[in-house]
């Protein structure tokens, strides 16, 4: 993915001069990028509640135009307590893996979610055509693939019928990356009604009564939320941007490239 090298204190004045943004993947649209994998992340599992680092959020706050590291970071929400319900560890790589029971989560929930600010953004501009490209490994399937959703962003009052995205991964083993792109929805008035949840271990919050304990059990690889206007290229072009980041991501020499978890799945039956 190459290398950025900060020189403090040093400015540059050549207005010709290339940007080097903190990821080959950015661009002016991006307004999430959450990849464990990346130096920019804290390592270790974080704790409910703390923050994951949104490596796309100069571009985020130069769009929104306001924000900083801090307020455009998102938060990792885990309330499972361990064995045999649901726990969390960072791969051989980096990246994190989450591994749910299907048969009992004893009301746990764990997801990414995005910052207030970005939703708000979204909520404000929400005719606009934004992508989302979603890069995981599902290394357990679930009970079932019924009413269960991943990753999504609407009004969490009406969700099924007012979303943006509504992601739900394929019901099978293995690494996939998914891209999808939406241009409207209806948020809710009440912003705190409103949700963006980047990847979700057993369920989305809207969905998780509709589907208790079928979780899949997945790494979280890289998730990239853009607004496709702002970024200067078509959907179509975002999407061939976004496969070549990936075949090189996981092809020999990428940070995702031969990954291993350590989690025993026949602890979380």
């Amino acid at each position: 993915m190459g290398r950025k090298i900060v020189l403090e204190g040093v400015t540059l004045t050549d207005t010709s001069a290339p940007v080097i943004a903190n990821d080959i993947r950015l661009n002016p649209g991006s307004l999430i990028l959450t990849d464990f994998t990346h130096s920019m992340t804290d390592g270790g599992v974080p704790g409910d509640g703390d923050t994951v680092a949104n490596i796309a959020w100069e571009q985020a706050a130069e769009l929104i135009g306001s924000g900083s590291q801090t307020s455009l970071a998102s938060t990792f929400v885990n309330t499972f307590s361990g064995a045999p319900y649901g726990a969390f560890e960072r791969t051989s790589n980096g990246a994190l893996f989450g591994v749910v029971s299907t048969t009992d989560q004893d009301g746990g929930a764990a997801r990414v979610e995005g910052s207030t600010s970005i939703t708000s953004y979204l909520a404000a501009n929400n005719s606009r055509e934004y992508a989302v490209f979603l890069w995981t490994d599902v290394q357990r399937v679930s009970s079932s693939g019924s009413n269960l959703f991943t990753s999504g962003i609407g009004n969490a009052s009406s969700f099924s019928s007012s979303n943006l995205f509504l992601i739900a991964l394929a019901n099978s083993l293995g690494v996939r990356r998914q891209g999808e792109s939406g241009d409207s929805w209806t948020p809710n008035g009440n912003s705190g009604l409103n949700g963006l949840y980047q990847a979700a271990w057993g369920n989305i919050p809207p969905f998780n009564s509709l589907a208790p304990n079928r979780g899949q059990s997945f790494i979280l690889y890289a998730y990239h939320l853009i607004d496709v206007e702002a970024s200067g290229m078509t959907y179509d072009e975002l999407e061939a941007a976004d496969i070549a980041a990936y075949e090189a991501f996981f092809a020999e020499g990428g940070r995702g490239y031969g990954d291993s978890r350590t989690l025993d799945l026949t602890q979380f039956p």
